[in-house]
Order: C-alpha cells, then sequence, then structure tokens
C-alpha cells in the first residue's frame, strides 16, 4: 500500500473515531462520580478548597481534577462542556496508540491498530465521561512512546521526558504505577553494563518512585488503600472481567482473548528477545497479576477503568502479530476482528445514540427534576444513605451543585429543602448508586413511587 494512501485511509479512521468519541457527548446525564468531578472543579473554589474537597472523598490524585478546574477556569463552569476533555484526549489516544505500533513495525498493522482503537466500545463510553481514564489511557500511550524513543535514538531528553510522562501517568491513578513496575521489568531483564546512560536511567527511577511514593504517603490514608466497596473476586470475575469488559461483550472478548493468546504462544520466542514487544507484554500480566495479588493479600481493588490502559498492549500485540502470519491467514483474521468490532457498536442500545430513544445508563437526574416540576410539589430531598457518613453531607453537596445547575437549564423552579422540615410532602430523591437498601423507606407511607433509571422519585408525607 502505498503511503499516501495509507495516510489517507488514517485520517479517515481517525475521523470516524474522532466522530463517535464527540457525537451526542451529554445524551446521558452525570453519574455519581462526574458529579464529584465537576464540583470539586468549580472555578469559584480557590486551589487550597478544590483540593480539600477532593481528597475529602475521592481515591485518586488531584491531577485531572485540577486540569478541569483551569478547563472551567478558561471557558467557564458550565457542564454542557464539560466531557469535551476526555473526549479530546480519547481523540489523540487513537493517534498516539497508533504511532507505537508504527514504531514497532514498517507495515500496515497501524491502521488495523487505529482501526481497533478507533471503534472500541469501551474506550468511546470512557470519553463521554468527566472522570480520568481516557486521560490515563492517553498518558499511558504517552510514556510509551518516549520510551521508545529513547529506545531507538538513545538520547537522554527522551528518557527524561519519558520520567516525566510516567510521573504524570502515575499521578492521575495509582495503578499509574502499573506502568513503572512494567518499565522497570523490561530495563532489568534487558539490562546491559556497558550501557552509558545506566547511572542516569537507575537514579530517574529511584527518584520516581520516591517521588510517587511521598505524594501518595501524604495525601492517602489506609482507607484508600483498601476502599470496601469494591467487592471481593469470584467466579464471575473470571469470567466477566477478563477481555470481556474491554470490548463491549463476552462474544468479542472471548474473541479477543482467544487469538492474543494464540499469537503469544506463537511467537513467544520473539516476544522473549525483544525490548520493546517484552514492554507491552509486561503491562499486560501486571495490569491483572498485581492487582489481583493485593487483592488477595489484603483487600479487593480492581475494577475494569482502573486498568484501561491494558487494551493498549492488547491491541498492539495482536495487530503485530498478525501481521507476522502468512497473508492468506492474516487477511482472514483481521477481517473477522474488524467486522466483530464494528458489529459490537451496532447493537440496539448503541445504535439508539444517534436517536432521541437511546436508553440512558446513568441516573435519570433530569427525568426526575422534571417529574418533581411537573408535579403539584416542588419540594424535594436528596437521600444519601452511604456507610461512609462522614463523606456523606459531600456527595450531598456534589449532586445538588449538578441539580441546580439542570434545573437552570431547564428553567424548573424547584425548591430544595431539608428532610426533616415539616412539610405536607415532599419529594424524597432516591439515588440506587448510593443507597443499596432503597432509602430504608419501608417504615413510610409512601404517597407515589415514579421508577427511573438508577434513581426512584418517592412522594412521602
Amino acid at each position: 500500500m502505498k503511503a499516501k494512501v495509507s495516510t489517507l485511509i488514517f485520517f479517515l479512521i481517525l475521523i470516524i473515531g474522532t466522530f463517535l468519541r464527540f457525537y451526542n457527548i451529554n445524551y446521558d446525564n452525570f453519574w455519581i462520580d462526574e458529579t464529584i468531578t465537576f464540583w470539586v472543579a468549580n472555578p469559584d473554589f480557590s486551589i487550597k478548597e478544590s483540593f480539600l474537597k477532593h481528597r475529602s472523598f475521592e481515591q485518586v490524585p488531584y491531577l485531572f481534577n485540577f486540569i478541569i478546574k483551569i478547563y472551567f477556569q478558561i471557558f467557564g463552569y458550565e457542564f454542557n462542556y464539560s466531557r469535551l476533555i476526555p473526549a479530546l484526549f480519547a481523540s489523540l489516544s487513537i493517534v498516539s496508540v497508533s504511532y507505537i505500533s508504527r514504531q514497532l513495525s514498517n507495515d500496515q498493522s497501524y491502521i488495523f491498530t487505529a482501526i481497533l482503537i478507533s471503534l472500541n466500545i469501551y474506550l468511546i463510553s470512557y470519553a463521554q465521561e468527566l472522570r480520568l481514564y481516557s486521560t490515563l489511557f492517553f498518558l499511558s500511550s504517552i510514556s510509551i512512546i518516549f520510551f521508545l524513543n529513547f529506545e531507538n535514538k538513545q538520547k537522554l531528553i527522551s528518557f527524561y521526558f519519558f520520567i516525566l510522562s510516567l510521573l504524570f501517568t502515575s499521578l492521575i491513578h495509582p495503578f499509574g504505577l502499573i506502568l513503572y513496575f512494567s518499565f522497570v521489568i523490561s530495563e532489568f531483564k534487558f539490562f546491559k553494563k556497558d550501557n552509558e546512560h545506566n547511572f542516569q536511567k537507575i537514579i530517574s527511577y529511584l527518584v520516581l518512585f520516591l517521588v510517587i511514593f511521598l505524594y501518595y504517603s501524604l495525601q492517602f490514608n489506609e482507607q484508600y488503600l483498601s476502599p470496601g466497596w469494591i467487592q471481593q473476586i469470584d467466579i464471575k470475575f473470571f469470567t466477566n472481567f477478563y477481555f470481556s469488559n474491554f470490548f463491549g461483550s463476552r462474544i468479542v472478548g472471548l474473541i479477543y482473548l482467544i487469538t492474543l493468546l494464540f499469537l503469544l504462544i506463537k511467537f513467544f520466542k520473539t516476544l522473549l528477545e525483544n525490548k520493546k514487544l517484552f514492554l507491552l507484554f509486561s503491562i499486560l500480566i501486571l495490569s491483572y497479576s498485581l492487582p489481583l495479588l493485593y487483592g488477595l493479600l489484603f483487600r479487593p481493588i480492581i475494577i475494569p477503568r482502573y486498568i484501561i490502559f491494558v487494551i493498549i498492549p492488547i491491541i498492539i500485540l495482536t495487530s503485530y502479530f498478525i501481521f507476522q502470519l502468512k497473508l492468506v491467514i492474516k487477511n482472514y483474521i483481521i477481517a473477522f476482528l474488524v467486522l466483530i468490532t464494528f458489529l459490537n457498536l451496532t447493537t440496539e442500545q448503541t445504535f439508539k445514540q444517534f436517536y432521541n430513544e437511546r436508553f440512558s445508563y446513568k441516573p435519570d437526574f433530569e427525568g426526575a427534576l422534571k417529574n418533581i416540576y411537573e408535579s403539584q410539589n416542588t419540594n424535594y430531598s436528596i437521600s444519601i444513605n452511604l456507610e461512609q457518613k462522614k463523606i456523606s453531607h459531600l456527595w450531598e453537596e456534589s449532586i445538588k451543585n449538578y441539580i441546580n445547575f439542570i434545573s437552570k437549564k431547564n428553567n424548573y423552579n424547584l425548591t430544595n429543602i431539608s428532610y426533616d422540615k415539616n412539610l405536607d410532602n415532599i419529594w424524597l430523591i432516591c439515588i440506587h448508586d448510593l443507597n443499596m437498601n432503597k432509602c430504608n423507606l419501608t417504615d413510610k407511607k409512601l404517597i407515589k413511587t415514579i421508577k427511573l433509571n438508577r434513581i426512584d422519585l418517592n412522594l412521602i408525607p
């Protein structure tokens, strides 16, 4: 394939992938964690005030919320545009991950990589969410790029950029440390005594680890290291988690898994002898093994979005080794993977993204407020029943902040009151994500109940 044609195809894929990430970006309301980011990043808060609110109940570093805060200060505090930053990073990731693939091989595997990344339903979904995971994915790919650049050119400036990008990755989410250990293992396996940069590399890795360790030691406590809301690992973990989450369904995930396992076994010797490929393999293995090990020894900490960057080695290794196969088999596998990945986007629920009837996956705050506004009673309260009583009021503040924006947007004249005021009737907004026991309403005589997506409206005396 000629270079100009390849470039044209790549940009076409990039346009499609970007379109899928930005189109109908605000169809869903914020889910609970998004209201936190939106609240913490309020430009009216000072940086100190914002950081303290963040620290009160976020289990990730402050960097992403700080980025969003700066964005709001420049462009204004408006939830309609808040998801543009994650979508932008998600779109840039198509370029960065494809570039990694291009660095590994001179064939057309990078185009195949671009297709699989662009059409990945999991990446598209998190591109449209005001949380850090698309940013984590992008920074992870940037870290790998700078590492590969250093390996190719052996210039210290590339290595220092790599260290800096790895620092940012680790300060976006603690699981960024998985990348750190992956790089260290790769360096150790391919260590050369006569390398002139050994001293600088060792010192840089040590300093980086100390900086990250110091930051986490100062910001977080034991509660962070062992969050109680993540479930224990059981058989469902192994049937649902491995690959199925990252590719939209168990069937598609299983196909990717079988394909990758076949390729890794067939080219295992190549994998062990090539430092760049071994790095990707290390990220793949450690992304699962380290959190699982911690969970077995202490408490479970692994959920799919925390290791979203594992999609990078899965897709790149798959693309790279497929192009090492014989021509006929290669073409069949490529066509098949592209087909099932595309079909994964054309399910009824996903296809309805382009229409108003699309099913909402997140709490229907807007629907709840509309029902209250159209009723004869506009008094309402928010029910927050958490085990962590110390932060319940923070959740309430973040949700109230978001609800106020929705009310202003739709011109809803609602009266938010506290639950204990003596009024005739009140709407209780019961949020499923924060109230597993459905707000303890068994002892109350309900006048009316309206069930919405992940929200119950209960009119109580």
